[in-house]
């Protein structure tokens, strides 16, 4: 809605500017309006710049042309030809249309004197810069992508305190790996929103949230491979128990500005208890506690990627994301959470 609010009156004052400043042709800085305001702000600049690039280029090729063939429509298809071949090898493809359209200009006056010329380049900053400026304006989207990260954050916290729960138990007909189906479809969206935000922002610690999103999506993989062997489980050894209190505890600490620092302190001390303690009795039990060091290794690596993303951040991430988070988080998590 706010799009075409924003398209509706731009247009209109894109050709009401044109027509005060007595350009010919004032409506088409209504259409090119139109054209440039784009779903983000940096989609909405960037298109704007190819516009004004592809003008130049269309302006050095049509003089050259309607000079040297004259101001025919046999010109005007070689135009095309060159034109539009250049602005493919300049990537300039979302700008074709509207030069083409004003080099039609051209031709119909059958002139390209220095004022047609400042008139077509009038309509296009006139059109391209109302556009460029009412997209300045976007709704904040970071409370829609802390929601979602909070979200999130639950999504995997209840994954792994499941896990702790049903590592215990022998019977796991009833747990089923439907909870990912959901993780999943939250990632891709939290993805989306991560990639809106960072087009709607100019500044270089807007990739966090990228950053964020990618990392939960790689600790989902892992706790996939965590399921898959838990489920492959059927009797409750020792180390069982001590296995399960480990996932516990990354599931009540579990949140954004955990480093996993102490968790990667405490899931160490407890492979070297594993591998002092008595060496297997049965085959079931070698085979079930190479499960458990399985285990061990998937969580070392779901903590890693976690101590990975917090050694990367600089600190005006940190400040930005991290501390400014801390002082709303707890009356966000109670409304998300």
């Amino acid at each position: 809605m706010l799009k075409l609010l924003k398209i509706a009156i731009g247009s209109a004052a894109a050709i009401f500017l044109a027509d005060r400043l007595g350009l010919n042709y004032s409506t088409s800085a209504g259409i090119i309006t139109l054209l440039t305001i784009q779903d983000t702000r940096r989609e909405t600049i960037m298109i704007a710049a190819k516009r004004i690039g592809a003008f130049l280029l269309a302006t050095v090729l049509a003089y050259g042309l309607f000079q040297l063939f004259g101001y025919h429509v046999f010109s005007f298809g070689i135009f095309l030809l060159l034109f539009i071949a250049g602005c493919m090898s300049l990537r300039l493809q979302d700008a074709v249309s509207i030069n083409a359209v004003l080099a039609t200009h051209y031709l119909m006056e059958k002139n390209m004197s220095f004022s047609l010329i400042g008139n077509e380049a009038l309509i296009l900053l006139i059109g391209a810069g109302i556009g460029t400026l009412l997209n300045l304006y976007m709704p904040g989207k970071s409370r829609e992508i802390r929601a979602m990260q909070y979200q999130l954050e639950e999504d995997l916290r209840t994954v792994l305190l499941r896990m702790s729960e049903y590592i215990k138990k022998e019977d796991k007909s009833d747990y089923t790996g439907n909870c990912f189906d959901k993780l999943q479809t939250d990632i891709e969206d939290g993805k989306k929103q991560a990639f809106a935000y960072m087009n709607n922002t100019f500044f270089q610690e807007s990739k966090y949230f990228i950053a964020y999103m990618n990392m939960r999506e790689q600790q989902t993989v892992v706790l996939q491979d965590i399921y898959k062997k838990i489920i492959n489980m059927r009797t409750v050894w020792p180390q069982t128990e001590q296995v399960s209190e480990l996932l516990y505890e990354t599931a009540v600490t579990f949140g954004e500005s955990n480093n996993a620092k102490a968790l990667l302190v405490t899931r160490e001390e407890l492979l070297s208890q594993m591998k002092d303690s008595k060496l297997p009795a049965t085959r079931k039990e070698f085979e079930e506690r190479a499960l458990l060091y399985g285990i061990l290794m998937d969580l070392e690596y779901f903590l890693q990627l976690k101590r990975a993303f917090a050694d990367s951040l600089t600190k005006e991430q940190i400040g930005r994301y991290w501390q400014a988070n801390e002082k709303e988080s707890g009356a966000e998590r109670k409304r998300y959470g």
